[in-house]
């Protein structure tokens, strides 16, 4: 049987399947060996205010939630001093948490397509994104994605850099 996804605006009603998620795959990175997320970076009240801005987007496969991505235009003040090859604006993806049990399934690569689309329907010609260098699985997704990286920075008081990635857009 195909599975069929799609990607929806998240509302406040899926807030609780949300974070359901998000905590199943915090545990799934750090039994991965990658601490990016644990108790202090991201809360409950970050996916609501992702939420109430518009700003979160959910994954959905034949009826369950699969995942979940900020997509806007908000950079870090850490982005700053790096070498970006595009201009502002650019479309920036934060807090993807896929659902462990639907990790390889394609729900990545469709939060990023979707992301990527909504920047060309914006006129926005490119894009921007930073994971824990522990976080092989991600930084994989990226390349795959097409984006290059252009540096490094610190993030939530974590002592390991974050890579620091951009895909510029032919709009």
């Amino acid at each position: 049987m195909t599975e069929k996804l799609t990607i929806r605006p998240a509302r406040r009603e899926d807030l609780d399947q949300i974070w359901a998620l998000v905590r199943r795959a915090v545990v799934h990175m750090n039994q991965l060996g990658n601490p990016q997320w644990g108790e202090d970076y991201p809360t409950r009240d970050f996916y609501a205010g992702d939420i109430d801005r518009g700003e979160l987007y959910a994954a959905i496969i034949d009826g369950q939630l699969a995942g979940v991505a900020c997509i806007n235009t908000s950079e870090s003040p850490e982005y700053d001093p790096l070498p970006w090859t595009t201009s502002r604006p650019a479309v920036v993806i934060h807090r993807m948490a896929i659902d462990p049990i639907f990790q390889r399934h394609g729900v990545g690569s469709a939060l990023f397509a979707f992301a990527e689309g909504e920047a060309r329907r914006q006129g926005i010609a490119a894009m921007r994104i930073d994971t824990y260098s522990l976080n092989d699985r991600m930084q994989a997704l990226i390349r795959k994605m097409g984006f290059t990286k252009v540096g490094e920075t610190h993030l939530h008081g974590r002592p390991l850099t974050y890579p620091c990635f951009e895909k510029a857009l032919a709009i």
